[in-house]
């Protein structure tokens, strides 16, 4: 919901404040007997509502693993989805969710794909995606973003797709305006937040990904891909839950190591099949039915019962 006064026929990425637009929303949302939201400021409805307020349902918006993903906030939801075993077990360890509210129903975004994606380059090169997150905590993209894009310039035999995170703000996205302005070599495309970063057409397209936490590395592994992962902020990631998707490919160190590394990717990549399956099959339950159905199931028995 977007009231005019924010941001009407803007891009994506300039999405409106979240709380400021709940709370003119609020007439409107008081009439629903439930909301099912992937974001957690809508728990503030709790506080401003009371007893008025719907009943909250969250959907995981992905599967990955960073650490604010399991926050306090979860625990103020009615009724929670997530996509696997991976987050259902973390959920009721961090007794952020109980047996009784969190289902898992896998990934409802697969329900919904065309058969392929749009191709975005005329020739058959390998596609390369650079997905670095927006937390600047724990993002590539200040300190690696712009040598890999100078140097992705000067490698014609591969294209590359340079899609950070949609909700990269400040400085991160001052730097990303500036970068894509240059003069664009014909196998680069920048995307600062199109639906194309959404629908997974470019995890779909790209034949490696190259990223730090997002959570698009599972979409990505729908089907099982080269992955390189960047390290810049010295990062102790073995053996961390937080980043156990880093197992799914080399991790660098540097742009120079991350640039290598792209290169030989394809070649290392049979190392980290058996990780990679693993890792995703404990993220998204693929299941005999499809998560949307299954999760309009679990909302209509979930309202009947409330």
């Amino acid at each position: 919901m977007r009231p005019p006064l924010f941001y009407q026929g803007r891009p994506l990425y300039q999405c409106p404040l979240r709380l400021p637009n709940l709370l003119l929303s609020l007439a409107r949302i008081s009439r629903y007997d439930a909301i099912l939201t992937p974001e957690r400021t809508s728990t503030a409805l709790k506080k401003v509502l009371g007893k008025q307020c719907p009943k909250l349902i969250h959907i995981l918006h992905g599967a990955g693993d960073r650490e604010k993903g399991y926050e306090d906030r979860i625990r103020l939801f009615d009724l929670v989805f997530v996509a696997g075993q991976k987050d259902y077990d973390a959920f009721l360890h961090y007794g952020l969710a109980t047996a009784e509210n969190c289902h898992v129903i896998g990934y409802s975004k697969f329900d919904v794909l065309p058969p392929a994606p749009p191709r975005f380059f005329g020739n058959d090169r390998p596609v390369v995606l650079y997905n670095p997150h927006f937390d600047t905590d724990l993002s590539s993209w200040m300190k690696f973003g712009p040598s890999l894009v100078e140097a992705f310039a000067k490698m014609p035999d591969f294209n590359f797709i340079v899609a950070p995170h949609l909700r990269l703000r400040g400085k991160g996205r001052r730097l990303f305006d500036k970068l894509s302005q240059w003069p664009q070599a014909p196998n680069l495309r920048f995307d600062g937040g199109s639906i194309h970063s959404l629908n997974m057409d470019y995890t779909r397209t790209a034949d490696i990904y190259v990223g730090d936490v997002s959570s698009q590395v599972y979409e990505f592994l729908q089907t099982l891909k080269p992955c390189v992962f960047l390290n810049a902020h010295d990062a102790h990631w073995r053996d961390n839950p937080f980043y156990r998707h880093w197992a799914f490919g080399e991790v660098a160190s540097s742009a120079e190591e991350a640039l290598l590394l792209i290169r030989s990717a394809k070649d290392a990549h049979l190392g980290f099949l058996a990780q990679q399956a693993a890792g995703f099959a404990a993220a998204i339950n693929a299941g005999p039915a499809s998560a949307s159905a299954r999760a309009a199931a679990l909302i209509r028995d979930f309202l009947d019962r409330a």
